[in-house]
């Protein structure tokens, strides 16, 4: 993932629905989540491909088990199978171009699969809403650096300006 890019995950509605899910336990005890027990149960009823073919083109993978669309520094889509079940459904946002577009692309992908989104990065999960997602995209890390690269590097480390 470059600085650039927000992650989203799509994740079933009705797993995040059930009482005892909640987005903390997607997460081991080093802080990686792994979006296979949401998956697990809820396998999509839709041909992923077909779906995601209208969004993106297909991209080259190096992996079987990972398919792709989109171009993996910009836009993209990709899911990660255990044999033929899903195990998760990931966007990645370029914030360096106009976002309302891919938000409202992945907003209708969560709708026809009946997902919510997953913000891996602030370990919450929201309703399928375009108002809500672009504003989660437009405040994030990513498009702050976007916005203002030398700044946002500078913020990380403000005794580094000090330095020069």
């Amino acid at each position: 993932m470059a600085i650039w890019q927000f992650v989203v995950e799509l994740i079933p509605r009705e797993w995040v629905e059930r009482d005892g899910n909640f987005p903390e336990t997607l997460y081991d005890s080093d802080g990686c989540h792994d979006m296979s027990a949401a998956w697990k149960n809820n396998q999509p009823a839709t041909n992923l491909a077909e779906l995601f073919s209208k969004v993106l083109p297909r991209a080259e993978s190096w992996s079987n088990s990972l398919k792709i669309w989109g171009d993996q520094s910009r836009n993209d889509i990709q899911v990660g199978y255990d044999g033929d079940n899903v195990e998760f459904v990931k966007a990645r946002i370029d914030t360096r171009e106009e976002t309302s577009p891919m938000c409202a692309k992945i907003v209708d992908l969560a709708l026809a699969l009946d997902c919510s989104l997953f913000f891996p990065a602030a370990r919450s999960v929201i309703a399928a809403d375009m108002a809500v997602f672009c504003t989660a995209v437009q405040n994030s890390r990513a498009a702050r650096f976007s916005a203002a690269p030398r700044e946002f590097i500078e913020q990380l480390n403000p005794t580094s300006s000090n330095e020069s």
